[in-house]
């Protein structure tokens, strides 16, 4: 780091309180110092740099271009120290984890266990999220992501091999008179999360058509959508066929709301149990990762249940 950026860090307290109280004297209190201390600091800073941060009249301060840039970026820098400061406290003394889960899957796999993991003596704050949440500025203890993975900087888990599979519900199957066994010798109502239709993770209706060797409809949705929970809550409505992935339909289907329609494929990307190493090491970690591993695994044992190994996978 060079001297001018060392300055610059050490006079940014400065800098800042002049950007929220627009005033020598109220930055002064603000600070706990005496208002030379300011100007002194100030005046070294434009010494430094060879130009004026402010226009300094008798009745008020006003910023030149560089000083309302500089003083901008020291106010966004300090507060974004305060904040990480806060969350860092706020998790060591916190007994919740704080859990960042793709939309799709709080909706339709977190949300309805934690019950079971306050009964497991967990407490979670469910964050769902599609963007990647940043751990070292404390968004999240812990995330599940679905990729490809592992992601380099990050103690990754793999929660098991996703798998897709079609699904409709039974009052669909009825009317358009389908064998769940044989399901595409019909025309389908096809229902598409379009979002994972162009991200580059590859999971779809075009995987699905490359694994389904009886599969020959032409991939025309009747309706789109951007959450793949969405559309499953479509297909139990009766609107169609939609394409589900591990987590997010097991239950429906062992309630009875949705019926597999042919057999599940693996797919390429899973879910995947992601935070800091640091975090890794701590006890609230490992109870949490033990737990989810446990309810995951129930999870799939619904699936077992439905297509035993034995029968093979196509």
């Amino acid at each position: 780091m060079n001297s001018r950026l060392v300055k610059l860090v050490q006079a940014s307290p400065f800098l800042a309180a002049l950007h929220q109280e627009q005033n020598f004297t109220k930055a002064a209190e603000a600070l706990g110092v005496h208002q030379t201390a300011v100007s002194h600091r100030v005046r070294a800073i434009e010494d430094m740099l060879g130009m004026q941060l402010f226009e300094r009249t008798t009745r008020s301060l006003k910023f030149t271009h560089a000083g309302e840039i500089l003083c901008r970026a020291a106010f966004s820098s300090v507060h974004d120290l305060e904040d990480a400061l806060d969350r860092i406290l706020q998790a060591r003394h916190s007994s919740a984890i704080r859990v960042s889960v793709p939309p799709s899957l709080a909706m339709k796999w977190m949300v309805p266990r934690l019950m079971q993991a306050r009964a497991a003596g967990l407490t979670l704050s469910v964050q769902a999220q599609t963007r990647l949440v940043d751990f070292t500025r404390g968004e999240a203890d812990v995330a599940i992501r679905y990729g490809i993975g592992p992601y380099p900087g990050l103690r990754c888990v793999k929660l098991g091999t996703s798998m897709m599979q079609a699904v409709a519900s039974p009052s669909y199957i009825k009317e358009k008179g389908i064998n769940p066994s044989r399901p595409w010798t019909v025309d389908h109502d096809i229902l598409m999360d379009h979002v994972t239709e162009v991200d580059p993770i590859p999971f779809g209706w075009r995987e699905f058509d490359e694994a389904e060797p009886d599969f020959s409809q032409k991939i025309d949705p009747v309706s789109r959508f951007d959450r793949t929970d969405l559309a499953l809550q479509a297909a139990m409505s009766g609107l169609g066929v939609a394409l589900g992935r591990s987590l997010l339909y097991e239950h429906d289907v062992e309630n009875g709301f949705l019926v597999p329609l042919g057999r599940p494929y693996p797919v390429q990307p899973s879910d995947w149990l992601v935070c800091s190493y640091e975090f890794a090491e701590t006890d609230k970690y490992k109870e949490f990762a033990a737990w989810l591993k446990g309810e995951v695994d129930k999870t799939q044992a619904i699936m077992d249940g439905l297509f035993p190994a034995d029968q093979g996978a196509p």
